[in-house]
Formats: C-alpha cells, structure tokens, sequence
C-alpha cells in the first residue's frame, strides 16, 4: 500500500513531514492575505491566487522529488535552499503589496529563516540572509524609485536595520544550532560505531570460550573427548544407573603394537595412526556413545544405551574396520589392529571398580593374541 509519508524511511518521513509543515504554513499566510484584502490591509489587486498557486506547485514538484527519493542525488536532498528562496519570493511579494503593514510583515522573513536553522550550516545562514535582505533591499530602492512620495527614509532605514538584527542573530543562532546537531550526529555515529565494535568483541570472545571449551574437554590430537571429561560423564551415567538400575557398558581400547610403530616408524607416523582410529570410531560407534583418549594409544568407551550383544556387535565392526584399513600412504604394507575389553556395570560399581573391570578384559583380549574383543 502507497503511503505518502512512509514508515520504513524515517529520514524521509522527516524531510516531507517539514516539507509539509511549509505547505501548511502557505495556506495559513494565504488565509491571512485573503483577511488582509476584505480588511483593506492588501489592494485588492493583490495577485494572491497566482502567486499562491505557483508556490503550491512548486512545493509539490518538490514533495514529490524527495518522496520518490530523486532528491537523495543533490547534496540537499530536503530542498531546503530551493524551498526557502521560493518563500523569500512570497514574502518579498506580499511585503510590496502591504504598504502600511511592511514593519509586521518583515517578521515574516524570520519564519523563512526559521525552516533554515536545523538544516543549513553558518555559511548558507549568512547566504540566504544576503539573499533576504537583498530583496527587502531592492523593494525599498524599486518604491524610491517609482513612489518617492510614499517613502519615509527613517521608518524605511528602520525597518531594514531590523531586518539586519535579525538576520544576524539568526546566522549565530542557526550556526550554533546546527554545530550542536553536528556533535549530536557525531557522537551518536560514534556510539553506533561503538556499539557495532563492542558486538565484533562480544562475538570474538563468544568464540574463544567455545574454543576454550573445547580445549578444556577435548584430546588435541584426536578431537577426542580427554579423559578428565570422560570420568565426569561417567560418573554421571553411574549416579543415574544407581537410581534407576538401568544397565550400560564400558570398554577399554588399546591400539596393539603401538610402540613399535612409534620406534620403527616416527611420532608423526603415530599421531596419524591415531587420529585415522578416532576418525574409524565417530564413523562407527552409535550417536549416543562417549569415546575419549584415555592416554597414549589407550582409549575409552562409554555405552549408556543398548545391550550388551548390540554393543558387542558395534565394537567388533570397529575392530575389523580398523584392522582392514590401509596406511600404505604412510608405511607400504603397514596394517595397526586394536585390542578391546568390554564389561556392563553391576550394582554397587564406581567408576574405578568399573575401569579396573574393563582394563582386566583388555589385559585378557592381549594375552590371548590381540585383535579381538574380551567380554566381562
């Protein structure tokens, strides 16, 4: 829907909302005009219809500039010289026609001045009173001239030393107004900018302690859960297994032979062979499942859902698949299998009861030529 005064533009709403406060100050200056004329105030040959009308006009050539935002691509995109030169225009025109009421009329160009104040800096104040008093100029010389006998040189010489008074205490007013507003923009773009920076921080510092989070829970070479994490999460699996004498299950891992392929091999051959097992293990182990490093070549399983054969089966696909794995592109013919014991948690167990369990089935499963799973 077309709104003449829209809502998502508050800037423009603002300049056609001053806009038009000036139309509906010409309709008020018209009405007194047209009270002026029955009162015998103006002539009757005041041409008021035509010069009102223009001005109409033009105030709607201008509405209709800044409402279709053509007016954005002009250093002032409110008009607001244009606008203030064709109200000179008027008021120089009625002060011509008011013969006996030039020294109220004068007031008149203040208001034009007035529209200026919270728009124009110093320098076009001073250029639009220039411009004001050049016509309340040029209308005294243009009387001296044609009517020489209907003008009165000390009430002339008063009304345009007026006039100058005002126009220079509005050039200091308005440039001092207008400095103010400056600051004002200044230090509001500065809290903006503030306010913009102080978000970037916020968010940086969000993302180092996730980071940091990370860090404090996780193995930083596998990605892995570490081991402190572990112990806390399973302690918590204990404390709910105590209330609600629900099962689970634990495994302990080893990486067989690790140490001779450390020696043989190098640390870096290593570390990638650990990482590719942790990569293996996310893969295969169930969402709900918790896998750490435990230490070294050691890892550790927390299976809080599911039973025994279910998890039995899930380790012994890990088991193969690790073993299946190619490291040609490290070590050609180079092949790492791992080792696991498994046991389920039983009334009265902590978790170093638990873990001692788990570490006896993984001495078994080793004892008993290695790559396989022992079940407590």
């Amino acid at each position: 829907m077309f709104r003449l005064i829209p809502r998502h533009d508050p800037v423009m709403a603002l300049r056609l909302n001053r806009q038009m406060m000036a139309v509906y100050s010409y309709f008020l200056v018209w009405g007194g005009t047209l009270l002026g004329i029955q009162l015998g105030i103006y002539p009757h040959n005041t041409p008021h219809v035509p010069v009102f009308i223009s001005l109409l006009l033009f105030n709607m050539l201008v509405f209709a500039a800044i409402r279709s935002g053509l007016s954005k691509m002009l250093p002032d995109p409110s008009l607001t010289i244009p606008q203030m030169l064709s109200a000179v225009a008027l008021v120089t025109t009625l002060i011509h026609y008011a013969e006996e009421m030039r020294g109220a009329m004068i007031s008149i160009y203040f208001m034009v001045m007035t529209f200026g104040v919270f728009s124009l800096d110093r320098r076009k104040m001073i250029g639009m009173s220039v411009v004001i008093l050049g016509s309340f100029t040029g209308l005294l010389i243009h009387d001296a001239l044609n009517a020489p006998q209907r003008v009165v040189f000390g009430i002339a010489f008063g009304q345009w030393s007026i006039l100058l008074l005002g126009l220079i205490w509005f050039v200091f007013v308005g440039g001092y107004i207008h400095n103010l507003q400056q600051r004002i923009r200044e230090q509001r773009e500065s809290l903006r900018d503030n306010h913009s920076r102080l978000e970037k921080s916020h968010k940086q510092l969000h993302e180092v302690m996730v980071k940091l989070a990370e860090i404090a829970v996780r193995d930083s070479l596998t990605g892995l859960y570490n081991r402190r994490h572990f112990i806390e999460r399973l302690e918590e699996v204990i404390a709910l297994a105590e209330r609600s004498h629900e099962p689970f299950y634990l495994a302990l891992i080893d990486l067989d032979h690790f140490k001779q392929v450390n020696d043989q091999y190098g640390h870096q051959v290593g570390d990638e062979i650990l990482q590719r097992f942790a990569a293996i293990a996310r893969h295969t182990l169930r969402r709900s499942d918790v896998l750490a490093r435990y230490g070294g070549e050691e890892f550790i399983a927390l299976f809080p859902e599911g039973s025994g054969d279910d998890i039995t089966e899930v380790l012994e696909r890990l088991r193969e698949t690790f073993a299946t794995t190619s490291h040609d592109d490290l070590v050609p013919g180079l092949q790492v299998t791992l080792s696991a014991g498994l046991t389920g948690w039983r009334t009265g167990d902590d978790a170093n009861s638990l873990t001692k369990r788990a570490d006896d089935a993984l001495y078994t499963a080793k004892h008993q030529g290695r790559n396989r799973l022992q079940v407590v």
